[in-house]
Protein backbone atom coordinates (compact mmCIF):
# COMPACT_ATOMS: atom_id res chain seq x y z
CA UNK A 1 0.00 0.00 0.00
CA UNK A 2 1.09 3.62 -0.85
CA UNK A 3 2.05 4.86 2.23
CA UNK A 4 1.68 8.58 2.47
CA UNK A 5 3.50 9.12 5.47
CA UNK A 6 6.74 7.94 3.76
CA UNK A 7 5.88 10.24 0.98
CA UNK A 8 5.95 13.57 2.51
CA UNK A 9 9.73 12.78 3.76
CA UNK A 10 11.05 11.34 0.26
CA UNK A 11 8.89 13.59 -2.46
CA UNK A 12 8.51 17.19 -2.43
CA UNK A 13 4.87 18.67 -1.70
CA UNK A 14 5.36 21.03 -4.19
CA UNK A 15 5.17 20.82 -7.76
CA UNK A 16 6.86 17.93 -8.13
CA UNK A 17 4.65 15.58 -6.20
CA UNK A 18 3.00 13.40 -9.61
CA UNK A 19 -0.59 13.36 -9.74
CA UNK A 20 -1.40 9.97 -8.65
CA UNK A 21 0.41 10.61 -5.91
CA UNK A 22 -1.27 13.15 -4.36
CA UNK A 23 -4.81 12.12 -5.88
CA UNK A 24 -4.56 8.84 -3.72
CA UNK A 25 -2.81 11.08 -0.29
CA UNK A 26 -5.16 13.58 -0.69
CA UNK A 27 -8.26 10.66 -0.33
CA UNK A 28 -6.27 9.87 3.13
CA UNK A 29 -6.30 13.40 4.69
CA UNK A 30 -2.92 14.69 3.52
CA UNK A 31 -3.80 18.03 4.72
CA UNK A 32 -4.30 17.20 8.42
CA UNK A 33 -0.77 14.73 7.52
CA UNK A 34 1.17 17.92 6.74
CA UNK A 35 -0.30 20.04 9.30
CA UNK A 36 0.36 17.57 11.95
CA UNK A 37 4.35 17.39 11.14
CA UNK A 38 4.34 21.19 10.88
CA UNK A 39 4.03 21.23 7.07
CA UNK A 40 1.66 24.19 5.60
CA UNK A 41 -0.89 22.58 3.08
CA UNK A 42 -0.57 25.42 0.90
CA UNK A 43 2.60 24.76 -0.34
CA UNK A 44 1.44 21.63 -2.08
CA UNK A 45 0.59 22.53 -5.88
CA UNK A 46 -0.47 20.90 -8.75
CA UNK A 47 -3.59 18.81 -7.62
CA UNK A 48 -4.58 20.84 -4.33
CA UNK A 49 -7.99 22.28 -6.14
CA UNK A 50 -10.42 19.93 -7.15
CA UNK A 51 -9.71 17.48 -10.14
CA UNK A 52 -11.30 19.80 -12.95
CA UNK A 53 -9.20 23.06 -11.59
CA UNK A 54 -6.29 23.88 -13.56
CA UNK A 55 -5.65 26.33 -11.60
CA UNK A 56 -5.99 29.73 -9.82
CA UNK A 57 -4.93 32.90 -8.46
CA UNK A 58 -5.55 36.78 -6.79
CA UNK A 59 -4.55 39.45 -8.94
CA UNK A 60 -5.31 43.11 -8.83
CA UNK A 61 -7.59 44.11 -11.40
CA UNK A 62 -7.08 48.25 -13.44
CA UNK A 63 -9.79 49.50 -11.07
CA UNK A 64 -7.68 48.55 -8.03
CA UNK A 65 -9.86 45.80 -6.95
CA UNK A 66 -9.16 42.24 -6.07
CA UNK A 67 -10.36 39.16 -8.84
CA UNK A 68 -9.70 35.59 -8.01
CA UNK A 69 -9.03 34.09 -11.16
CA UNK A 70 -9.70 29.82 -12.11
CA UNK A 71 -8.72 28.07 -15.15
CA UNK A 72 -11.32 25.00 -15.29
CA UNK A 73 -12.28 22.18 -17.59
CA UNK A 74 -15.98 21.92 -16.31
CA UNK A 75 -18.71 24.22 -14.78
CA UNK A 76 -17.06 27.33 -12.80
CA UNK A 77 -17.01 26.26 -8.90
CA UNK A 78 -18.28 27.69 -5.90
CA UNK A 79 -15.76 29.64 -3.50
CA UNK A 80 -15.85 30.89 -0.34
CA UNK A 81 -15.38 34.03 0.40
CA UNK A 82 -15.51 35.04 4.36
CA UNK A 83 -16.97 31.80 4.92
CA UNK A 84 -19.99 32.73 2.33
CA UNK A 85 -20.27 30.86 -1.10
CA UNK A 86 -19.91 32.72 -4.02
CA UNK A 87 -20.45 31.37 -7.28
CA UNK A 88 -17.62 32.54 -9.64
CA UNK A 89 -18.50 33.94 -13.59
CA UNK A 90 -17.43 32.93 -16.70
CA UNK A 91 -14.72 35.15 -17.75
CA UNK A 92 -14.33 33.35 -21.07
CA UNK A 93 -15.38 30.45 -22.32
CA UNK A 94 -13.49 27.65 -23.84
CA UNK A 95 -12.10 27.74 -27.80
CA UNK A 96 -10.33 25.51 -29.58
CA UNK A 97 -6.70 26.36 -29.01
CA UNK A 98 -7.68 26.97 -25.14
CA UNK A 99 -10.28 23.94 -24.25
CA UNK A 100 -11.19 25.39 -20.75
CA UNK A 101 -13.31 27.91 -18.73
CA UNK A 102 -11.52 30.76 -16.84
CA UNK A 103 -13.80 31.69 -14.36
CA UNK A 104 -13.28 35.18 -11.96
CA UNK A 105 -15.18 37.06 -9.47
CA UNK A 106 -14.17 40.06 -7.75
CA UNK A 107 -13.49 40.19 -4.04
CA UNK A 108 -15.08 42.60 -1.32
CA UNK A 109 -12.62 44.97 -0.10
CA UNK A 110 -11.01 43.74 3.44
CA UNK A 111 -11.65 40.29 2.30
CA UNK A 112 -9.85 38.13 5.10
CA UNK A 113 -10.53 34.51 4.21
CA UNK A 114 -10.88 33.07 1.02
CA UNK A 115 -11.46 29.43 -0.36
CA UNK A 116 -11.16 27.46 -3.57
CA UNK A 117 -11.79 24.29 -4.04
CA UNK A 118 -11.04 23.96 0.20
CA UNK A 119 -7.70 25.62 -0.43
CA UNK A 120 -6.37 28.44 1.03
CA UNK A 121 -6.01 31.10 -1.40
CA UNK A 122 -4.43 34.67 -0.77
CA UNK A 123 -5.57 37.99 0.58
CA UNK A 124 -4.83 41.28 0.58
CA UNK A 125 -2.34 43.01 2.77
CA UNK A 126 -3.05 46.80 3.16
CA UNK A 127 0.21 48.02 3.70
CA UNK A 128 2.43 45.31 2.09
CA UNK A 129 6.21 45.10 3.77
CA UNK A 130 7.60 42.40 1.79
CA UNK A 131 7.25 42.21 -1.89
CA UNK A 132 8.50 39.93 -4.49
CA UNK A 133 9.90 40.83 -7.93
CA UNK A 134 10.13 38.24 -10.44
CA UNK A 135 10.07 38.36 -14.74
CA UNK A 136 10.51 36.30 -17.58
CA UNK A 137 10.09 32.93 -16.48
CA UNK A 138 9.12 30.79 -19.61
CA UNK A 139 10.77 28.32 -21.54
CA UNK A 140 12.61 29.79 -24.43
CA UNK A 141 12.04 27.71 -27.66
CA UNK A 142 12.89 30.31 -30.74
CA UNK A 143 13.59 29.21 -33.78
CA UNK A 144 14.03 33.06 -34.91
CA UNK A 145 16.51 33.41 -32.53
CA UNK A 146 18.54 29.69 -32.50
CA UNK A 147 18.08 29.72 -28.90
CA UNK A 148 16.76 26.11 -27.48
CA UNK A 149 16.54 26.23 -23.69
CA UNK A 150 16.45 22.67 -21.99
CA UNK A 151 12.90 22.74 -20.47
CA UNK A 152 13.07 19.25 -18.96
CA UNK A 153 15.91 20.06 -16.90
CA UNK A 154 14.82 22.17 -14.08
CA UNK A 155 18.60 23.38 -13.26
CA UNK A 156 18.28 24.96 -17.10
CA UNK A 157 15.05 26.02 -16.77
CA UNK A 158 14.44 26.53 -13.29
CA UNK A 159 10.96 28.16 -13.12
CA UNK A 160 9.40 25.80 -10.69
CA UNK A 161 12.06 26.16 -8.58
CA UNK A 162 11.66 29.86 -8.31
CA UNK A 163 8.09 29.88 -7.56
CA UNK A 164 8.95 27.74 -4.68
CA UNK A 165 11.47 30.15 -3.21
CA UNK A 166 8.86 32.90 -3.49
CA UNK A 167 6.31 31.18 -1.63
CA UNK A 168 8.79 29.96 0.92
CA UNK A 169 9.92 33.66 1.16
CA UNK A 170 5.92 34.42 2.40
CA UNK A 171 5.77 37.86 0.57
CA UNK A 172 2.41 40.30 0.59
CA UNK A 173 2.76 40.97 -3.09
CA UNK A 174 4.08 39.87 -5.93
CA UNK A 175 4.85 41.99 -9.22
CA UNK A 176 5.34 39.93 -12.39
CA UNK A 177 7.19 42.14 -15.15
CA UNK A 178 5.95 39.86 -17.66
CA UNK A 179 7.13 36.98 -20.82
CA UNK A 180 5.28 34.46 -19.01
CA UNK A 181 5.18 32.29 -22.52
CA UNK A 182 8.15 31.71 -24.35
CA UNK A 183 7.88 28.11 -26.13
CA UNK A 184 7.18 29.60 -29.33
CA UNK A 185 8.96 27.28 -31.76
CA UNK A 186 8.81 23.28 -31.80
CA UNK A 187 11.55 21.86 -30.08
CA UNK A 188 14.04 20.23 -32.87
CA UNK A 189 14.01 16.72 -33.83
CA UNK A 190 16.54 14.54 -31.61
CA UNK A 191 16.83 17.32 -28.81
CA UNK A 192 16.21 15.91 -25.64
CA UNK A 193 16.54 18.94 -23.77
CA UNK A 194 13.02 20.10 -24.73
CA UNK A 195 11.74 16.63 -26.28
CA UNK A 196 7.97 16.84 -26.38
CA UNK A 197 7.26 20.56 -25.69
CA UNK A 198 4.41 21.99 -26.62
CA UNK A 199 4.55 25.71 -27.89
CA UNK A 200 2.51 28.46 -29.44
CA UNK A 201 -0.44 30.23 -27.79
CA UNK A 202 -2.86 27.26 -26.41
CA UNK A 203 -3.42 25.89 -23.30
CA UNK A 204 -0.75 23.15 -23.69
CA UNK A 205 1.78 26.00 -23.77
CA UNK A 206 0.15 27.91 -21.14
CA UNK A 207 -0.37 25.30 -18.74
CA UNK A 208 3.48 24.01 -19.50
CA UNK A 209 5.41 27.73 -18.85
CA UNK A 210 2.75 29.36 -16.13
CA UNK A 211 -0.23 27.57 -14.91
CA UNK A 212 1.48 24.48 -13.83
CA UNK A 213 4.96 25.70 -12.48
CA UNK A 214 3.46 28.65 -11.07
CA UNK A 215 1.33 27.03 -9.20
CA UNK A 216 2.95 27.42 -5.35
CA UNK A 217 3.58 31.59 -6.26
CA UNK A 218 -0.36 31.85 -7.34
CA UNK A 219 -0.84 30.33 -3.54
CA UNK A 220 1.49 32.78 -2.06
CA UNK A 221 0.14 36.48 -2.65
CA UNK A 222 -1.79 38.85 -4.30
CA UNK A 223 -0.30 39.10 -8.20
CA UNK A 224 0.46 42.64 -9.94
CA UNK A 225 0.69 41.04 -13.37
CA UNK A 226 2.34 43.11 -16.54
CA UNK A 227 2.16 42.21 -20.10
CA UNK A 228 5.49 41.35 -21.57
CA UNK A 229 6.46 41.68 -25.24
CA UNK A 230 6.43 37.96 -25.39
CA UNK A 231 2.20 38.00 -25.09
CA UNK A 232 1.57 41.01 -27.91
CA UNK A 233 -0.87 39.93 -30.42
CA UNK A 234 1.21 38.05 -32.93
CA UNK A 235 2.36 35.82 -29.92
CA UNK A 236 0.71 34.79 -26.94
CA UNK A 237 -1.38 37.57 -26.89
CA UNK A 238 -4.90 35.73 -26.73
CA UNK A 239 -3.76 33.75 -24.15
CA UNK A 240 -2.84 37.31 -21.81
CA UNK A 241 -6.34 38.49 -22.75
CA UNK A 242 -7.83 35.00 -22.17
CA UNK A 243 -6.37 34.98 -18.35
CA UNK A 244 -4.39 38.18 -17.30
CA UNK A 245 -5.06 41.03 -18.22
CA UNK A 246 -6.47 43.40 -15.67
CA UNK A 247 -9.23 44.00 -17.61
CA UNK A 248 -12.52 42.39 -18.79
CA UNK A 249 -11.91 40.20 -21.21
CA UNK A 250 -12.26 42.60 -24.60
CA UNK A 251 -13.03 39.87 -26.97
CA UNK A 252 -10.07 40.49 -29.15
CA UNK A 253 -6.56 41.12 -28.69
CA UNK A 254 -5.68 44.74 -28.36
CA UNK A 255 -1.83 45.73 -29.35
CA UNK A 256 -1.90 48.74 -26.52
CA UNK A 257 -3.91 49.07 -23.30
CA UNK A 258 -4.25 51.77 -21.02
CA UNK A 259 -2.21 52.40 -17.93
CA UNK A 260 -3.31 51.66 -14.44
CA UNK A 261 -2.50 52.74 -10.97
CA UNK A 262 -2.74 50.91 -7.55
CA UNK A 263 -2.49 52.99 -4.49
CA UNK A 264 -1.82 50.73 -1.31
CA UNK A 265 -1.47 52.14 2.24
CA UNK A 266 2.36 52.75 1.97
CA UNK A 267 3.18 52.61 -2.32
CA UNK A 268 1.67 53.17 -5.21
CA UNK A 269 1.97 51.65 -8.10
CA UNK A 270 1.79 52.70 -11.75
CA UNK A 271 1.16 50.08 -14.65
CA UNK A 272 2.28 50.48 -18.21
CA UNK A 273 2.09 48.33 -21.39
CA UNK A 274 5.22 48.46 -22.98
CA UNK A 275 4.60 45.33 -25.21
CA UNK A 276 4.43 47.38 -28.37
CA UNK A 277 6.57 50.22 -29.40
CA UNK A 278 5.39 51.00 -32.93
CA UNK A 279 2.65 51.17 -34.72
CA UNK A 280 2.38 51.29 -38.81
CA UNK A 281 6.70 51.73 -38.49
CA UNK A 282 5.83 54.78 -36.05
CA UNK A 283 7.39 54.92 -32.54
CA UNK A 284 4.36 54.80 -29.69
CA UNK A 285 6.90 57.47 -27.51
CA UNK A 286 3.82 60.28 -28.03
CA UNK A 287 1.35 57.79 -26.88
CA UNK A 288 3.54 56.39 -23.52
CA UNK A 289 4.05 60.37 -22.88
CA UNK A 290 0.81 61.10 -22.43
CA UNK A 291 0.12 58.13 -20.30
CA UNK A 292 2.75 59.40 -18.17
CA UNK A 293 1.06 62.63 -18.31
CA UNK A 294 -2.39 60.08 -17.01
CA UNK A 295 -0.16 58.51 -14.26
CA UNK A 296 1.40 61.29 -12.97
CA UNK A 297 -1.96 62.93 -11.78
CA UNK A 298 -3.46 59.65 -10.90
CA UNK A 299 -0.70 58.75 -8.62
CA UNK A 300 -0.83 59.93 -4.62
CA UNK A 301 2.21 59.57 -3.30
CA UNK A 302 5.78 57.70 -3.32
CA UNK A 303 5.83 55.42 -6.22
CA UNK A 304 7.16 52.69 -8.60
CA UNK A 305 6.61 52.69 -12.67
CA UNK A 306 6.63 49.19 -13.35
CA UNK A 307 6.69 48.35 -16.99
CA UNK A 308 8.03 45.30 -18.92
CA UNK A 309 10.80 47.33 -21.01
CA UNK A 310 12.76 49.55 -18.67
CA UNK A 311 13.20 52.85 -19.85
CA UNK A 312 16.87 52.74 -18.34
CA UNK A 313 18.57 49.52 -18.19
CA UNK A 314 21.61 47.60 -20.04
CA UNK A 315 22.51 44.02 -21.28
CA UNK A 316 23.99 41.98 -23.84
CA UNK A 317 21.91 41.73 -27.31
CA UNK A 318 20.72 37.99 -27.13
CA UNK A 319 21.78 37.74 -30.89
CA UNK A 320 24.95 39.68 -31.34
CA UNK A 321 26.05 39.66 -27.85
CA UNK A 322 26.71 43.57 -27.97
CA UNK A 323 25.58 46.05 -25.30
CA UNK A 324 22.26 47.47 -25.71
CA UNK A 325 20.58 50.19 -23.98
CA UNK A 326 16.78 49.75 -24.21
CA UNK A 327 13.92 51.43 -24.29
CA UNK A 328 14.32 54.36 -26.59
CA UNK A 329 10.49 55.17 -26.77
CA UNK A 330 10.46 55.16 -23.67
CA UNK A 331 12.98 57.70 -23.16
CA UNK A 332 11.33 59.75 -26.01
CA UNK A 333 7.97 59.99 -23.92
CA UNK A 334 10.08 60.64 -20.95
CA UNK A 335 11.62 63.75 -23.23
CA UNK A 336 8.05 64.74 -24.05
CA UNK A 337 6.35 64.18 -20.61
CA UNK A 338 8.92 63.93 -17.95
CA UNK A 339 8.23 60.47 -15.14
CA UNK A 340 4.80 61.17 -12.85
CA UNK A 341 6.59 63.64 -10.13
CA UNK A 342 5.65 61.12 -7.81
CA UNK A 343 8.32 58.23 -9.10
CA UNK A 344 11.04 56.88 -6.68
CA UNK A 345 11.74 53.88 -9.12
CA UNK A 346 11.25 52.52 -12.00
CA UNK A 347 10.55 48.38 -12.31
CA UNK A 348 10.94 46.49 -15.76
CA UNK A 349 12.24 43.63 -16.82
CA UNK A 350 13.02 42.52 -20.85
CA UNK A 351 17.05 41.86 -20.26
CA UNK A 352 17.49 38.53 -19.21
CA UNK A 353 19.37 39.58 -15.98
CA UNK A 354 19.12 41.47 -13.00
CA UNK A 355 20.11 44.54 -12.36
CA UNK A 356 19.67 47.91 -10.44
CA UNK A 357 21.15 51.08 -11.20
CA UNK A 358 21.52 54.56 -9.87
CA UNK A 359 21.64 57.84 -11.92
CA UNK A 360 22.71 61.22 -11.80
CA UNK A 361 20.74 64.64 -12.17
CA UNK A 362 17.53 63.16 -9.82
CA UNK A 363 16.69 60.18 -12.51
CA UNK A 364 14.94 57.98 -10.42
CA UNK A 365 16.48 54.01 -9.89
CA UNK A 366 15.86 51.57 -12.29
CA UNK A 367 15.15 48.05 -11.63
CA UNK A 368 15.26 45.45 -13.76
CA UNK A 369 14.19 41.87 -12.86
CA UNK A 370 14.50 39.66 -15.53
CA UNK A 371 15.87 36.16 -14.11
CA UNK A 372 13.31 34.50 -13.49
CA UNK A 373 13.72 30.99 -15.46
CA UNK A 374 14.59 32.47 -19.09
CA UNK A 375 17.48 31.50 -20.90
CA UNK A 376 20.14 34.37 -19.36
CA UNK A 377 22.10 36.95 -21.12
CA UNK A 378 25.85 36.77 -21.50
CA UNK A 379 28.14 39.73 -19.58
CA UNK A 380 28.90 42.74 -21.05
CA UNK A 381 30.94 45.63 -20.29
CA UNK A 382 29.60 47.84 -17.61
CA UNK A 383 28.28 51.32 -19.38
CA UNK A 384 29.25 54.11 -17.42
CA UNK A 385 26.21 56.20 -18.79
CA UNK A 386 22.70 55.75 -20.30
CA UNK A 387 20.78 58.24 -22.38
CA UNK A 388 22.93 60.88 -21.59
CA UNK A 389 23.27 60.25 -17.91
CA UNK A 390 26.15 58.90 -15.90
CA UNK A 391 25.52 55.82 -13.72
CA UNK A 392 26.43 56.43 -9.90
CA UNK A 393 25.88 53.09 -8.58
CA UNK A 394 24.92 50.07 -9.82
CA UNK A 395 24.33 46.15 -9.05
CA UNK A 396 23.97 43.29 -12.17
CA UNK A 397 23.20 39.60 -11.23
CA UNK A 398 23.78 37.16 -14.50
CA UNK A 399 21.75 34.17 -12.14
CA UNK A 400 18.45 33.00 -11.98
CA UNK A 401 16.16 33.96 -8.99
CA UNK A 402 13.96 37.03 -8.08
CA UNK A 403 14.29 40.04 -6.04
CA UNK A 404 12.81 40.94 -3.07
CA UNK A 405 11.87 44.15 -1.53
CA UNK A 406 11.43 44.70 1.86
CA UNK A 407 10.15 47.49 3.67
CA UNK A 408 12.33 49.63 6.64
CA UNK A 409 9.40 50.91 8.47
CA UNK A 410 5.62 51.58 7.51
CA UNK A 411 6.47 54.38 5.00
CA UNK A 412 7.61 53.92 1.77
CA UNK A 413 10.76 56.23 2.80
CA UNK A 414 13.68 53.09 2.71
CA UNK A 415 13.47 50.09 1.31
CA UNK A 416 15.84 46.78 1.73
CA UNK A 417 16.63 45.28 -2.27
CA UNK A 418 17.54 41.88 -1.88
CA UNK A 419 18.33 39.49 -4.89
CA UNK A 420 17.96 35.92 -3.99
CA UNK A 421 18.87 32.66 -6.19
CA UNK A 422 17.34 29.51 -7.44
CA UNK A 423 16.72 28.36 -3.71
CA UNK A 424 15.68 31.84 -2.44
CA UNK A 425 19.50 32.73 -0.77
CA UNK A 426 20.20 35.84 -0.95
CA UNK A 427 22.85 36.93 -3.00
CA UNK A 428 23.67 40.92 -2.79
CA UNK A 429 21.75 43.45 -0.99
CA UNK A 430 20.97 47.07 -1.63
CA UNK A 431 19.23 49.81 0.04
CA UNK A 432 16.54 52.08 -1.57
CA UNK A 433 16.48 55.62 -0.20
CA UNK A 434 13.94 57.99 -0.95
CA UNK A 435 16.33 59.57 -3.57
CA UNK A 436 19.62 57.37 -3.60
CA UNK A 437 20.72 53.36 -3.66
CA UNK A 438 23.55 52.12 -1.86
CA UNK A 439 24.93 48.26 -1.93
CA UNK A 440 26.68 46.52 0.05
CA UNK A 441 29.77 46.09 -1.32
Amino acid sequence: MLNCSRLVGEVSVYYLIEEFVLKFCIRRNIFSLLLAIGIAAPAMAAGSFAENSLAGWVQYTATGELELRAVVTGDCPVVEIDGQPVAMDIRVAATSAHPNVVCSTLLPEGVARLELDGQAMPVPVANPQRIVVVGDTGCRLSAGHGLYQECNNDSLWPFAQVARSIAAYEPDLIIYTGDYIYRESPCPEGDEGCADSPWGDNLATWEADWLRPAHPLHLAAPLVLIRGNHEICSRAGSGWFRYLDARQHPGICIENTAPWSLLLDNISLGIMDTATLKKDGESLAPLFAEQLRELDHALEQDSWLLTHRPFWGYGADDDSGELKTPTAELQDAVRMAGLPASTRLLVGAHIHLAELLEFANDRPPQLVVANGGTQLVSRVEPPTTIDGVDITEQLVIYQYGFVVMEALGRSSQQWDVGFRDIEGRELERCRLHKESVSCSK
